[in-house]
Parts: structure tokens; C-alpha cells; sequence
């Protein structure tokens, strides 16, 4: 216990001598995916937001699930625009952006991102400028996407620097994980897979789906995957979105705010092989990738 906290307390540490936006110029840009539905991925995305604000971050959550868009409705607020919007040339960027509990900043997606790949040759620069204004407002923007490995999630995966990938003990929890994966990787993705496991019932449960998820996909996809942690089964996390008010806020001493908490410090300290390309770069790969299908 002791150690664990002196490993802590050298991670606040070397936070604290960093600068608000430690990883580059650019904002880190993160895809938060599932295999499938009901594992809790947008409830950790909103939870995760929050507490990085906590730290200190601007973060931004872009709702990228176009079937089922669900952060507004777990945050109990209803922005009056979405990203649709502003690719139409409505509306400024700014006003798409919307400020919920705890400070985090959400663009709810509507169809919008999707209709950047349908844009005309003379639309394309206009749009590009006013979106990469987002590296100005948020270190972190945090892509919920929908379930499954449909083609616009892996668009949004393959364009990203980082994915976290969502998944219960569950076996068809894990199948559907492992393929969402695999379906990445073989379309030549190279963001950073890290792994969380929901809804464990207990310690010994998370780290021994983590152990086994890893040595899988190291063994048959020739992949390290980071495991950045585990939220243990909590009756806190229903009851909050219930609530339509995030657990790190409505309970943050329960287990599962602990357990955010260990994993956005262990989100934090992560050291890049390279500078962020920031949103930037994430609408220069989307665009390419769109380009070459």
C-alpha cells in the first residue's frame, strides 16, 4: 500500500511540473469504443471527463454514436446544436460547444462528422479552419462513439492517435471487443489500443480479464495493449444515470469514482512516442482515410 502511494503521489508530481496540455501542441485525441452496447462506455467517458477536468484539462466530448447518442441525455442537459450544424454553415463553431456538469465541454455529434466526407473541393478548406479552432479550446477531446465495429466507428478509430476500448468480463463482452480490435488493426490503424474493463466484481475478476485480454490479442494480432484500468461494479453507477447526473459528481467517494480517479491519473502520465497532431491531425487522417475508400 505503501509503495502504491508513493507511486502515486511521483505521478501527481510529475503532472504538476507539466504544462496544462503535456502531450504536444495539439489536443489528445482519443476514441472511447466498444464491441457492444450496455458495457458502460459512455458512462466512462463522461465520468473520465470530468475528472481530468478535476485535474486541471479542458476537455471536450464529441458524441460520435450517430445511431444512439447518449451523453446529453447522462448529463441531463440538451445542447440546442450539434457539429451537423456547423458543417452546414449555420453556426460557429463556438456555438455548437456546450458546457455541462463539471466543467466538460460536449459537441454533440448528430451526422455532422460523417457529412465532412460528403463535402465539395471548395467546402473542404472553409470547414477544416473553423474545426481546428478546437486545438485552442480543449487539451483533450474525447470521441464517444457508438458499439460495434460498424464502418463509421472504425473511420473514427483509424483517425485517432488513441483508443480506449471498453469491455465487461462477459465472454460476448470480450468476443465483441476482440473483434472491434482486430477489425482496426487490419485496416492499418495505428492509434494506441488501451484497454478498461467495466463492471467487474472485484479486483481479482478486472485484472485477471485484463491479464488474459492482453496476452490474446499480443499472441494473435501482434499487438501490446496498454491495460489503463478497471471501475468495479457499483450500484452508484446506475443509480446516477438515473439521476442524468455523472457519479463523479452525484457519488465521488464511491468505488467507482476511486477507480476513475486511478485511471485518469494513469491517463495523464502516459508519455507519447511523439508529439499530438492534435484535432488537426485527427481531420487530416479522417479526410485521407475517406480520400482512399
Amino acid at each position: 500500500m505503501n509503495d502504491q502511494a508513493s507511486a502515486l503521489r511521483q505521478i501527481v508530481k510529475n503532472i504538476k511540473n507539466q504544462r496544462a496540455r503535456p502531450l504536444g501542441d495539439g489536443a489528445r485525441v482519443v476514441s472511447v469504443a466498444s464491441g457492444k452496447g450496455g458495457v458502460g462506455k459512455t458512462s466512462f467517458t463522461v465520468n473520465l471527463a470530468i475528472s481530468l477536468v478535476k485535474k486541471g484539462l479542458r476537455v471536450l466530448i464529441m458524441d460520435a454514436d450517430f445511431g444512439l447518442a447518449n451523453v446529453d441525455v447522462m448529463m441531463g442537459v440538451t445542447p440546442p446544436y450539434n457539429l451537423s450544424h456547423v458543417v452546414r454553415r449555420e453556426i460557429e463553431l463556438k456555438d455548437a460547444i456546450f458546457e455541462g456538469p463539471g466543467g466538460v465541454r460536449i459537441i454533440s455529434g448528430g451526422s455532422g462528422m460523417m457529412e465532412l466526407l460528403t463535402l465539395s473541393g471548395d467546402q473542404i478548406p472553409i470547414l477544416m479552419e473553423k474545426l481546428r479552432q478546437i486545438d485552442d479550446v480543449a487539451d483533450v477531446v474525447l470521441f464517444d462513439t457508438g458499439a460495434g465495429a460498424g464502418p463509421n466507428v472504425v473511420r473514427l478509430i483509424e483517425a485517432s492517435e488513441e483508443v480506449v476500448v471498453i469491455t465487461t468480463p462477459e465472454p460476448t463482452a470480450i468476443m465483441d471487443a476482440y473483434a472491434l480490435i482486430k477489425t482496426v488493426l487490419r485496416h492499418g490503424s495505428e492509434a494506441k489500443v488501451r484497454l478498461v474493463v467495466c463492471r467487474a466484481d472485484n479486483t481479482a475478476e478486472a485484472e485477471d480479464t485484463m491479464a488474459k485480454f492482453a496476452a490474446v490479442v499480443r499472441l494473435y494480432l501482434q499487438v501490446e495493449m496498454e491495460e489503463l484500468g478497471y471501475v468495479l461494479a457499483d450500484p452508484n453507477v446506475p443509480r446516477s444515470v438515473k439521476l442524468q447526473r455523472p457519479f463523479m459528481l452525484s457519488f465521488p467517494k464511491t468505488q467507482a469514482a476511486r477507480d476513475i480517479e486511478t485511471i485518469t491519473w494513469k491517463f495523464m502520465n502516459i508519455q507519447p512516442e511523439s508529439a499530438s497532431k492534435g484535432f488537426r491531425g485527427f481531420l487530416g487522417n479522417l479526410m485521407n482515410r475517406a480520400r482512399k475508400e
